[in-house]
């Protein structure tokens, strides 16, 4: 699947999360967010992009359903605005990023 899409999908669930959800959706959120975050780490170690990998861990580690990281409502809103302009800025800058590979 391509990464544009990937991150897409992933901007627009993480600004879902900032409208009042039912927990499910949260909950989805976090499983899906660490699958796509943890394939977006993975496709980008393959081709040897340095630092977007571990950025996407992070993120990965931080919306993980199973050892969860809790805070509280306004710092999950703080959270997830940071993660969709991260995902935003690696979209824009996606060739800038494959140039720093070398």
């Amino acid at each position: 699947m391509n990464k544009v899409i990937i991150k897409t999908i992933l901007i627009f669930a993480l600004l879902l999360c900032l409208f009042k959800m039912p927990y499910w959706y949260y909950q989805i959120v976090r499983i899906f967010g660490t699958i796509g975050f943890t394939y977006l780490a993975y496709i980008d170690y393959k081709i040897k992009i340095k630092f977007t990998p571990q950025i996407f861990i992070v993120s990965a580690i931080l919306l993980n359903p199973i050892l969860k990281i809790s805070f509280d409502k306004n710092a999950w809103q703080i959270v997830d605005i940071f993660l969709a302009i991260l995902l935003v800025l690696t979209i824009l800058f996606e060739r800038k990023i494959q140039l720093l590979k070398n």
